[in-house]
């Protein structure tokens, strides 16, 4: 209570009224003082004077034998023009400061030499009256022959005492009343103050705690109402500018969140302040529960970086390194089985009302980048490799049939034939196939979508290929009932069963099974493929659709292909919005399952010519 505003405005106002009222009696009390004590030396100076009338009879009252007894005459008839009461005296004096006569015999057998007396006694006749004294007195020295003698004139000033308590009283009395008033117009002087500051006072509270819908009523037009309106338009300003930092700092979050990118930031001394979800999802608990330091994250990414002090260096000057102009970039950094490009750089934040700088760590999943680019470096390595043999092949049978002018002609025809034209069919294969997958990469592929029968499709291909089943042994059968027809490039759909089948057929010992069955799922016709051929080892069947796979032991027998075949087979089985997948084992035989919805995905391209 004694705190609040309401109560300080009230004990000013009380402070204020005492202190005026003080200064009041003070000057009040004083001016009496000061009138009173003018008028006695006033007073004795008209009386007193060189050539007043009172000084002529005085003087000559002095040259007779009972002088005293004269003066004393004279002096009383002068005491209304004198002021003598009972507060104010005279005396006649000799120059030992005796009395000889006086208008109060018992006061005048003490009196005390006085300065002004002794300035009489003295023949100097200077009076002053000392302010702070109980008494103002005056002395005249009379000199007639030989008679000398001092009137003296002695004020007790109780009268004047007395007048400064009547004074005071009234003032107190006046100060009573005054604070009493002062006191109600207060409280209502207070109330019209500090009404205003409690609801902006209130509305604070609210506004500290995030309600911004109560305003404030204005009940003035002065200053207080003045504030009231613009802290209601602070308020409406804040708000806004509040809800623009939360949609920024949601749009922010909600961006840090969906990143795939995981986003660290760290203080200079290595504290962890702010990571997002994919950042905890790659260094798991540690970077959740905040315990992962800026150290530990570059030994984990194996960054060359090094905390000193407040500062970060290299630890190798000639690390692999990109210079940015905030930091530094690291180019495929390997954790776990994924690849990252990790960005490093120097950022600002506030802590603590000031400016600090920290750092930030971006970790881009270059995973796929990494795999491709390896992936290329392989595909230019096996198109060579596939190449060159037939090349190899081409180019040893021309120099042989070149350095033989005398060979026959048999010999020339197999040379020619079983070399030159064998592997240049070979050679027009692989091109082929990598023109198909280019196309198929680039969307470049001409579509001619049409609706068919697959039983019809699969038996038209089974029938084509039995004489080549037939010259290894093997049985070939077909199990499909009728089922519903399918859209699709139906001759692209052909040279995927037609590469399956083949694979079958060679990768099958001779005598072998080939069974093609044709079923309908949700949407969607299943065909499976499954021979009892050599199998396919665990490990290589994730590769199988991979440009250029072979598995290991098809690598060194007659049979090996390009290893094209399979990742074309896929991406026109994607293209119509199907699925091929393959199951197998080890010497018990390979199961190929294509899934083709009724209605492909793709658009016919086809032009005709």
């Amino acid at each position: 209570m004694f705190k609040s505003l309401y109560f300080k405005i009230v004990l000013i106002l009380l402070i204020f009224i005492a202190a005026v009222m003080c200064a009041v009696a003070a000057i009040l009390m004083n001016g009496v003082t000061t009138y009173y004590v003018d008028a006695f030396a006033d007073q004795m100076e008209e009386c007193f004077g060189d050539d007043t009338m009172l000084r002529q009879e005085l003087t000559a009252a002095a040259d007779r034998k009972e002088y005293s007894a004269d003066m004393k005459s004279i002096l009383t008839s002068y005491g209304g023009i004198l002021g003598i009461d009972r507060y104010r005296n005279y005396y006649i004096l000799n120059l030992d400061a005796e009395m000889l006569a006086g208008s109060d015999a018992e006061l005048g057998a003490s009196l005390e030499v006085t300065p002004n007396l002794l300035s009489a006694i003295g023949g100097e006749n200077k009076n002053r009256i000392i302010s702070g004294t109980e008494y103002a007195d005056w002395a005249v020295r009379i000199d007639n022959g030989d008679n000398h003698c001092i009137i003296y004139v002695k004020d007790t000033l109780e009268e004047m005492r007395e007048l400064n308590q009547v004074v005071f009283s009234i003032i107190l009395q006046a100060m009573v009343i005054g604070i009493l008033i002062a006191i109600l117009l207060s409280f209502f002087l207070a109330k019209a103050i500090t009404s205003p500051i409690q609801n902006l006072t209130y509305g604070t509270q609210l506004v500290a705690s995030g309600r911004f819908d109560h305003a404030i009523e204005v009940n003035s037009s002065d200053e207080l109402g003045i504030l009231t309106e613009n802290f209601n338009h602070m308020k409406e300003r804040l708000k806004g500018t509040l809800d623009e930092v939360y949609s920024e700092r949601e749009k922010l979050e909600t961006i840090l969140a969906c990143m795939r990118d995981a986003v660290m930031t760290f203080s200079t001394d290595g504290r962890l302040l702010l990571r997002n979800n994919s950042a905890a999802e790659l260094f798991g608990d540690d970077l959740k529960q905040g315990r992962m330091t800026l150290e530990q994250c570059f030994e984990k990414l194996d960054i060359p970086l090094q905390k000193d002090g407040n500062s970060i260096r290299l630890t190798s000057a000639d690390a692999a390194v990109e210079r940015t102009r905030d930091g530094f970039v690291f180019r495929d950094r390997i954790f776990g089985d994924r690849v990252y490009d990790v960005s490093f750089g120097i950022i600002r934040y506030a802590e603590k009302g000031r400016m600090v700088p920290g750092c930030i760590l971006i970790s881009h999943d270059v995973t796929g980048r990494y795999e491709l680019d390896e992936s290329r470096r392989e595909f230019v390595a096996n198109v060579s490799h596939e190449l060159r043999t037939p090349l190899t092949s081409i180019k040893g049978a021309a120099e042989t049939i070149l350095s033989d002018n005398e060979m026959d002609a048999e010999t020339r025809e197999y040379f020619l034939d079983s070399f030159i034209l064998a592997e240049c069919d070979r050679m027009t294969r692989i091109v082929s196939d990598l023109l198909t997958l280019s196309r198929l990469d680039n969307n470049r592929t001409q579509w001619n979508i049409e609706q068919f029968d697959m039983h019809m499709l699969l038996q038209r291909l089974a029938d084509v290929m039995q004489k080549e089943s037939k010259e290894h042994n093997h049985i070939l059968t077909l199990q499909a009932a009728d089922v519903t027809p399918i859209t699709g490039d139906k001759q692209r759909l052909e040279q995927v069963f037609v590469n399956i089948l083949s694979n079958a057929i060679k990768y099958t010992p001779d005598g072998g099974k080939i069974d093609i069955s044709v079923t309908e799922g949700k949407n969607r016709v299943i065909t499976t493929i499954t021979d009892n051929g050599v199998g396919i080892p665990e490990k290589d069947i994730a590769h199988l659709f991979e440009r250029f796979y072979r598995v290991e032991k098809s690598r060194t027998s007659d049979a090996g292909g390009t290893g094209l075949g399979l990742a074309i087979a896929k991406e026109i089985v994607e293209a119509h919005g199907g699925r091929i997948s393959v199951q197998s084992k080890t010497g018990e035989g390979t199961s190929v399952v294509v899934e083709l919805p009724y209605e492909c995905r793709l658009k016919s391209t086809h032009k005709a010519e």
